[in-house]
């Protein structure tokens, strides 16, 4: 303010001038002096106040025609001098109010949490099409949204006693098919990758890569033209921020370890591929002991406490059986001892006779090559397909197919080559099990394993091999071959009426679950943790 009192605009450009020029003149007109400055919905502006900026002047004009404010006033105090005008000072960070941010316009308020990651095992697949790696997106936020949802399931689905609830809040957290309700995923997943693994492009050799026995779904194959698929070699690194409303931060962070400690990125998971170590702050996410009060302290509760309820066909952590070998420091060493415990107990030819799951064919031409298998499933379809005379089944033609509770569909082929290169043997074709719901159902070819073989992480960097019996129920219905209508059988024989065992493991056991641990700590005195 001038010292006779006098109200002074002062403008930053020049050519403004006509502006306040014009509604000096009509403020004159229209209004009296002392309303100068007044808004009708605000206090009035103060005097010897600078409209700055682009908006300050039109604010300003549209006041003086209208009589009230676009928007609250912003202005800067002019001192007695109008040649002199003070800045604001900047506010400090801490001073600022704290962001709350929210995964949809409108919704809860959200917390977050970032962890540093590595991949320590190769990655197979994980793109947009199966047996492809994405050159782009190295590890793409959408899938690993997929896998936490999993391991939600896992963690909680024993607390709803329908599935129809279970869903409900499912879709609440993870979101769900969009209807007038939505379906948009309350959990926001960012990734920020600090380095990309190689791509190896190299064919798998069964005997001389490490891993062969969970990657050999990336062989090429001559008879229908498949190339093999690459893979990313371990060292990939990212940092993962998930995001999520405040009232399901603690299952949603819980879901995060369950991932890291028991999965990974990619396909065949559940073999141990794409598992991952923490790189930092290892104590938060990783248990400091392989107990079961280290898990609990981690997780906030025991997570493999027996379910309240009768289990379902949705795998749980709840009630699963967990055993682990000695620590070892390489990472892929724990991922190959692991893989070598199942490959032993379906096709290993060492132990005693009737304890082990192959015989050997040490004596015979070609001594690598082993001879018949000790499970009861090659004998079954030899007296089904009626050929019998190449190798005289050692078990009666009682359908049995205990191995179907590692997962189905499993698909194989006979040797028809014997081992003096002279002639074929008579022997089934290709086989195909599966599984279905009912005597009239049609077959389902696909049924996920409930065990996974891996290396586990601990906080102290040290790495075990683990086997994770997941807490699951047989579907209703029946192990079948397909293409023979009468070879259904439940999915928890072990072995036919009037048979004796061949592989030890198998006798005496109620299902595949209970013959595989036992046989487990029994040869390789694993540490039972639950």
């Amino acid at each position: 303010m001038k010292p006779g009192g006098r109200r002074v605009l002062v403008l930053r450009c020049d050519r403004f001038r006509r502006f306040a020029a014009a509604a000096s003149l009509k403020r004159r007109n229209s209004r009296p002096p002392e309303d100068f400055g007044k808004s009708r919905l605000g206090p009035p502006m103060p005097t010897g106040c600078i409209l700055g900026g682009d908006w300050g002047w039109r604010n300003w004009l549209f006041q003086l025609e209208w009589g009230f404010s676009l928007r609250p006033y912003r202005f800067m105090t002019a001192s007695a001098n109008v040649s002199h005008v003070s800045r604001p000072i900047a506010p400090s960070q801490d001073s600022l109010p704290e962001v709350r941010r929210r995964t949809a316009r409108g919704g809860p308020v959200c917390g977050s949490v970032t962890v540093s990651v590595e991949v320590v095992t190769p990655i197979l697949g994980g793109g947009t099409r199966p047996r492809e790696i994405d050159g782009v997106d190295v590890i793409r936020p959408a899938a690993v949204r997929g896998h936490l949802r999993f391991w939600w399931r896992a963690l909680h689905g024993h607390g709803f006693e329908t599935p129809s609830q279970m869903y409900s809040a499912e879709r609440e957290i993870w979101g769900g098919a969009a209807t007038d309700e939505g379906g948009r995923s309350a959990v926001e997943v960012g990734v920020r990758m600090d380095r990309a693994g190689d791509i190896d492009p190299h064919e798998i050799d069964l005997r001389r890569t490490p891993g062969a026995y969970a990657l050999w779904p990336a062989r090429s194959e001559r008879r229908t033209r498949t190339p093999v698929a690459a893979r990313r070699s371990p060292g990939t690194r990212f940092h993962l921020t998930v995001r999520a409303p405040r009232k399901h931060e603690s299952a949603v962070q819980n879901s995060v370890r369950a991932w890291l400690l028991f999965g990974g990125y990619g396909g065949r998971t559940r073999r141990g591929l794409g598992s991952f170590a923490v790189t930092e702050d290892q104590g938060r996410w990783l248990p400091e002991t392989l107990t079961v009060d280290s898990f609990a302290l981690l997780f906030g509760h025991d997570i493999f406490a027996p379910p309240p309820r009768a289990i379902g066909d949705v795998p749980w952590l709840a009630g699963a059986s967990l055993q682990v070998g000695g620590a070892v420091a390489d990472p892929g060493g724990a991922w190959t001892i692991a893989l070598d415990w199942l490959r032993e107990f379906r096709q290993g030819t060492t132990g005693g006779s009737g304890q082990r799951a192959r015989e050997p064919g040490d004596g015979k031409p070609q001594p690598r090559r082993p001879s018949i298998s000790n499970w009861p499933e090659a004998d079954k379809i030899r007296h089904l397909a009626d050929k019998i005379t190449a190798h005289r089944p050692r078990h009666n033609g009682t359908p049995t197919w205990p191995r179907a509770g590692f997962g189905l569909p499993i698909i194989g082929q006979f040797q028809t080559n014997p081992r003096d290169g002279n002639g074929q043997l008579d022997e089934p074709g290709k086989f195909e099990l599966g599984w279905r719901r009912g005597e009239a159902g049609a077959p389902i070819g696909r049924l996920a394993s409930p065990l996974i073989v891996k290396a586990l992480p601990l906080a102290s960097g040290s790495i075990v091999p683990c086997a994770l019996w997941l807490h699951r129920a047989y579907p209703a219905g029946e192990v079948v071959l397909k293409g023979f209508p009468n070879s259904a059988a439940p999915f928890d024989r072990m072995v036919a009426e009037g048979d004796d065992p061949c592989f030890s493991a198998l006798g005496g056991k109620a299902n595949l679950r209970a013959a595989f641990l036992g046989w487990l700590h029994a040869k390789y005195h694993t540490a039972v943790v639950s």
